[in-house]
């Protein structure tokens, strides 16, 4: 089975269409054919009583006053519409030109003077017919009586229900039409609330809004409740884990100053050696809870999270460093449109492009370069440099580890790490490519939308 909701209901639709056509057309045509055959009766019975006062009983024979009867399918051989006279005593006396030489076989019956039958009898070529019959007595009395009989092909009668069909079936078909377009707009109707939700939980992952509330039909409210108190619990957690992290984070810096102390204090007594493999743990554990900090403050996607406007938060970046004094010794070129959104957070956006600028700032010799724009449903951001760049070999190192590639430059070598940590939160993709002046070009690639899933693992 499907599990497609649309696909069901579409499934149900049209075999409920299709069993309530076929229901409709089997009982309408009984009714027909139900209606078909009490009108062939009553012209029977009609024809059968015009032929008992027609007939003439004389000396057990019988003739007939009129000739022919009136109905022009009596004179035509094996026409579907026969008569017969039938005496108890000498067999067949009369019998229709229609009939030819064949005898309507009458299953023994008793009949009261005056009283009709109705048979279902085998006549010509095997045909199926449908007799009606009276009784009338003779001169002399009941003993010789006389069987008087009308029949009708049972061929008519299916002829016009093959005719009746014929002209029913596109009713059937425009009632089978109805049926599915009724069970289509209630499909959608039923369906609308689950898109909804859908739009809603957009929206929310959007950060257009902070929880679901009562947008959803009362169908739904209790899911949307739950739904609710289930996020509010989320955030909280994240919240605590933000803080622990902070907390954790600040709870070692104080053991890390006392070891850098000792290590100079073993480096003044000339214990160099000792002083190094400390200031090299102590290094390697203060980049990692730097790396760890900054990652604990990405908000992602999600509540507030964008769209935001680049171009002012490009402006407020790069004047801010152009007053600094390595900032403001290159120029800082930006191509962005004045338009241009990006679905992220502000903050997340600050920490992103301040981490690049600054790594940009600090390795140009005289130039950086920024732009963005859309492309398709993605937001493209380059930042390039005039500077050395970055060997091939190394970028993976850079982007990773977080490595500082020349030791003479201070810093922690976190920058692009935490940059590219920033980007996957996002869905997005952040690469390291040659600059056009042969520098280093970061090249980033954020999806229009906000659902992408958040990756924050372990580089």
């Amino acid at each position: 089975m499907t599990r497609s909701l649309r696909a069901r209901f579409a499934v149900v639709a049209l075999v409920t269409a299709l069993a309530v056509a076929g229901a409709v057309g089997a009982a309408v045509q009984g009714l027909f054919e139900r209606h078909v055959e009490r009108e062939m009766l009553v012209e029977l019975d009609a024809d059968l009583r015009f032929l008992a006062r027609s007939l003439v009983l004389e000396d057990g024979a019988a003739s007939l006053r009129v000739q022919p009867l009136p109905d022009p399918r009596f004179q035509e051989p094996l026409s579907g519409l026969y008569w017969q006279v039938r005496s108890d005593d000498a067999g067949v006396l009369l019998r229709s030109p229609s009939l030819g030489l064949w005898e309507l076989p009458l299953e023994p019956d008793t009949l009261r003077p005056g009283e009709r039958h109705r048979h279902i009898v085998f006549g010509p070529e095997g045909t199926k017919l449908i007799v009606l019959e009276r009784r009338i007595e003779g001169a002399t009395g009941p003993a010789a009586g006389f069987r008087v009989a009308v029949a009708v092909d049972r061929k008519v009668l299916e002829a016009a229900n093959r005719a009746f069909v014929r002209d029913l079936l596109p009713l059937l078909v425009a009632i089978a039409g109805g049926l599915v377009a009724a069970f289509a707009l209630q499909g959608a109707i039923a369906l609308w609330p689950i898109e909804r939700a859908r739009r809603a939980l957009r929206d929310l992952r959007a950060g257009r809004r902070e929880r679901l509330g009562a947008t959803l039909p009362s169908e739904l409210r209790g899911l949307a409740t739950d739904f609710d108190a289930m996020l509010e619990a989320q955030r909280q957690s994240v919240r605590l884990a933000r803080e622990r992290a902070a907390d954790l984070a600040h709870g070692l810096r104080t053991p890390l100053a006392l070891l850098g102390a000792r290590a100079r204090e073993l480096r003044d007594r000339g214990d160099a050696e000792a002083a190094a493999a400390i200031e090299e743990v102590t290094s390697g554990i203060d980049a990692r809870i730097t790396r760890e900090l900054a990652r604990a403050q990405i908000r992602g996607p999600g509540l507030q999270s964008g769209p935001v406007a680049v171009a002012p938060v490009v402006e407020r970046i790069a004047g801010a460093l152009a007053r600094m004094e390595r900032g403001g010794a290159v120029a800082w070129r930006c191509d962005i449109p004045a338009a241009l959104m990006a679905p992220v957070d502000e903050g997340d956006l600050l920490e992103l492009l301040g981490t690049l600028f600054e790594n940009a700032a600090k390795w140009a010799r005289s130039d950086v370069r920024i732009a963005a724009w859309a492309e398709g449903e993605s937001v493209i951001l380059l930042v390039e440099d005039d500077g050395p760049g970055i060997a091939p070999r190394d970028r993976r190192a850079a982007l990773t580890r977080g490595g500082r590639l020349d030791p003479d430059r201070s810093g922690t070598g976190l920058g692009l790490a935490i940059a590219a940590d920033i980007v996957r939160a996002y869905g997005g993709d952040l690469h390291l490519e040659d600059g056009a002046t042969g520098g280093l070009c970061v090249r980033i690639v954020l999806p229009a939308r906000t659902d992408a899933a958040i990756h924050r693992g372990d580089a």
